[in-house]
Formats: structure tokens, C-alpha cells, sequence
């Protein structure tokens, strides 16, 4: 077994050990103490093994990209959401209000600070500052989101097709860690419908997110983009919906 397929391995336990973990706390089974040290650990873990996971070289090669990571105009616009969320929230970050947790801790502030900075111009580095901040505040609503989505958007630029489902599948398990840490970021449900949408074809996954980001009320320049892919979701949905109607109706017919 190679180096990066014992990180892989690690990798999918602890995002296992989290699902059963939200599955055992919403029942009741485990108390709120052991709840709380438990998903720091997993997710502090975890942020240490995906930015481990993008210094570590893969050994297959000649694998496609896959079809729906390659959608140049998409890539396009979920950087300009990106960018537009950061910018509009960057200036009550640094002064240290955040949704949870807090960044009191001057190395922390320095790390979201540097983050934000840098946008799309080096994701592998922007994805190392976010998991410095997870490794310190795992409960960091900021860091959680925007190591979840950079680790989308690097998806796109990824050749390898197991790669690319890899870091696709972190970016989302990370961006639901931050709607379950706290629901009324809105920032992690933008995201989430915009990955949902365009990169998996689910619409009705999508729907939620992006309506309750809707209702979060973003920035302006947010707000008309996600509205306009709200507006795609909606009739993706009603086509489907339409198509499957046609459908019973052609098999329940009487000739």
C-alpha cells in the first residue's frame, strides 16, 4: 500500500467516523461534551489529511477528466461567487466577529487574513492556510467552508478522475460539517447548491441550499448570480418532473 493510499484510507474513516457521529448525536447516544471533543479531533484530522492528500503525488495516470468538472464557463462563475463572498465578508472577519468559534488568536487571524487575500490565485496554498486555521479551530465556520469550496474548485483543475471525485467528496463532506456547525452561515449553503447543481447534476439536492442561501440575504452581486442559477434548478426540476409524468403516462396506457 503507497503513502497516499494509507492517507486515503485514513481519510474515509474519519469522514465515516463523522457521519456516524451526527447519526449518534441526533439520537440522543452520545452527550454534548464527547460530541464536541470528538468532531474537533475528526475534523482537525481530516483538514490535516486533505492538504497532506494535495502535496502527495498521484501514480495513476492517463485517467479523463470528468465531464462535469470541465465546465470552463461554471468554473468562471463559482470564482466569482467566491471571491464576491469573501470580499463582502472579509471586513467584519477581521475585526473577529464570526458566526462560531472566534479568532481572538492573533495566528488564526492571520491565517484568515492571508486566505482571504489570496482568492483563486493559488488554491493548494489557500487550502493550506484554511487547514492551518481547522488545525487550531476545528469549528472554524470560515475555515470550514472555504476549505470545503477550495477544495471543490480544485477539483476543476484536476487531470486525474479519482482525484478530482476525491477532493469533490471532501470539499462537500467539509461544506456540510459547516451548515451542521451552524445552519444560518449562508455562505456554506451557497456552495453546497452551486456544487450540488452544476458538478453533480442534483438538482433537487441543490434546491435547499441555494433557497436557503436566497434567504440569507447575500451581497447583491451574490444574490443576482445565485438567483439566476435558482432559477435553472427550478425548471431542471419541473423538466424532470414533466418527463417523469410522461413517462407513467406512456406505461399505464390502454392501447
Amino acid at each position: 500500500m503507497t503513502k497516499r493510499d494509507r492517507i486515503e484510507e485514513e481519510k474515509r474513516f474519519l469522514f465515516d467516523s463523522l457521519a456516524d457521529l451526527e447519526r449518534e448525536h441526533a439520537a440522543g447516544d452520545v452527550d454534548e461534551h464527547d460530541y464536541a471533543a470528538l468532531k474537533d479531533s475528526y475534523t482537525a484530522r481530516a483538514a490535516r489529511l486533505i492538504a497532506e492528500l494535495e502535496a502527495t503525488p498521484s501514480t495513476k495516470t492517463g485517467a479523463r477528466r470528468p465531464r462535469n468538472i470541465i465546465w470552463a464557463v461554471s468554473v468562471v462563475v463559482l470564482a466569482v461567487v467566491s471571491g464576491v463572498l469573501v470580499a463582502s465578508n472579509s471586513g467584519e472577519r477581521r475585526e473577529g466577529q464570526v458566526m462560531t468559534g472566534t479568532i481572538d488568536d492573533s495566528n488564526v487571524s492571520s491565517l484568515l487574513v492571508q486566505a482571504r487575500s489570496m482568492g483563486m490565485s493559488d488554491i493548494p496554498t489557500v487550502l493550506d492556510l484554511y487547514s492551518r486555521v481547522l488545525a487550531i479551530e476545528p469549528d472554524n465556520i470560515e475555515a470550514l467552508t472555504y476549505f470545503g469550496w477550495f477544495s471543490v474548485l480544485s477539483a476543476t483543475q484536476e487531470t486525474d478522475e479519482a482525484r478530482a471525485a476525491e477532493r469533490l467528496e471532501s470539499g462537500l463532506v467539509l461544506m456540510r460539517q459547516a451548515t451542521i456547525t451552524d445552519s444560518t452561515y449562508p455562505d456554506a449553503h451557497c456552495f453546497l447548491g452551486i456544487t450540488f447543481f452544476r458538478f453533480l447534476d442534483d438538482a433537487p439536492a441543490a434546491k435547499p441550499e441555494v433557497d436557503t442561501c436566497l434567504s440569507s440575504n447575500p451581497p447583491a452581486e451574490v444574490a443576482a448570480l445565485v438567483q439566476g442559477l435558482a432559477d435553472q434548478i427550478d425548471e431542471a426540476i419541473a423538466n424532470d418532473s414533466s418527463a417523469s409524468n410522461e413517462s407513467g403516462d406512456s406505461t399505464t396506457s390502454v392501447p
